[in-house]
């Protein structure tokens, strides 16, 4: 591709749009003598006149007038395609994939410092669960489910935190323990792909027996199947923190962490923009509040 010295081109258009290098050089931002030198660079490379004295100012040759047909909307292009780049880099609209749990009991109660932060931000919240979003319609996706995938060697991802896994019941609901084996009435569980307990049994030596099992779409109401008493959970720390501290729910065996568990898929489309890597680095400040 054979091409025009392209910085001379902002003074050649200027100049001849307003009919004298004084006038391009204050409009640029520039010296008479810098317009100057690029419209003569321009014009060496051309070969012909670009210019003709008219009064105290300049009019474009017949040449000129050639180029200028083509530079002024060719500028004029590049400059609403660029423009158009630049708002959607500062967008003020932000898609969040994330669970619908995850969103109701631990990002909402806290969006609310986000957007004091960011007051200028619109966050809307697509759920994941089931069938996985496509990273095109959203700018990232948050994840924690570490017991379920792993997302270690994923160069797409951004690590935000720790997670925690553990089995969770109700006080009065009727469960033996021994040792490292804890017996219950009922499995309160998810309805996805993925063996979770077993991987939670393979990496902590726990083992669950239980009668039945319950299937729920959410673990919200896995969340609600296990406070009401019906079975055990194994649930994410921070989904169930209020009720462990009140006592509504209790964890015999602990939690187990995984670290780095919690991160979010940062596609590439999205990494110029502000807004995303501004929503990444408050939940980092979330998860480990400046000192």
């Amino acid at each position: 591709m054979k091409l025009p010295p392209l910085n001379a081109l902002p003074a050649f258009e200027a100049t001849v749009r307003l009919g004298s290098m004084s006038a391009a050089a204050d409009e640029l931002g520039r010296t008479h003598g810098a317009v100057s030198k690029q419209i003569a660079h321009l014009t060496e490379m051309a070969g012909v006149p670009l210019f003709t004295k008219q009064g105290a100012g300049v009019r474009p040759t017949e040449e000129g007038a050639l180029l200028a047909a083509a530079v002024s909307p060719a500028l004029e292009g590049l400059e609403a395609a660029w423009l158009d780049l630049v708002s959607k880099a500062d967008s003020p609209v932000l898609d969040v994939g994330i669970s619908a749990t995850f969103a109701m009991r631990w990002l909402m109660p806290r969006m609310s410092r986000f957007y004091q932060r960011h007051p200028e931000a619109q966050v809307n919240f697509k759920m994941t669960g089931r069938f996985r979003i496509p990273d095109s319609e959203v700018d990232l996706i948050l994840t924690w489910d570490r017991l379920r995938w792993d997302f270690a060697g994923r160069t797409d991802i951004v690590a935000l935190g720790d997670v925690a896994f553990g089995i969770v019941h109700a006080p009065g609901l009727d469960v033996k323990l021994d040792g490292w084996c804890i017996t219950a009435p009922c499995r309160c569980v998810q309805e996805l792909p993925g063996d979770v307990w077993g991987e939670y049994a393979a990496r902590t030596g726990v083992t669950v027996n239980s009668v039945s099992t319950l299937a729920y779409p959410h673990t919200f109401l896995v969340i609600e199947a296990a406070l009401a008493g019906f079975g055990v959970a194994l649930v994410e720390k921070r989904l169930v923190e209020e009720e462990l501290v009140d006592g509504r729910l209790i964890a015999p065996f602990g939690f187990y962490e995984i670290p780095g568990g919690f991160g979010a898929i940062f596609p590439e489309r999205s990494r110029t923009r502000k807004l995303p890597r501004a929503f990444l680095d408050w939940l980092k400040d979330e998860e480990y509040p400046p000192s």
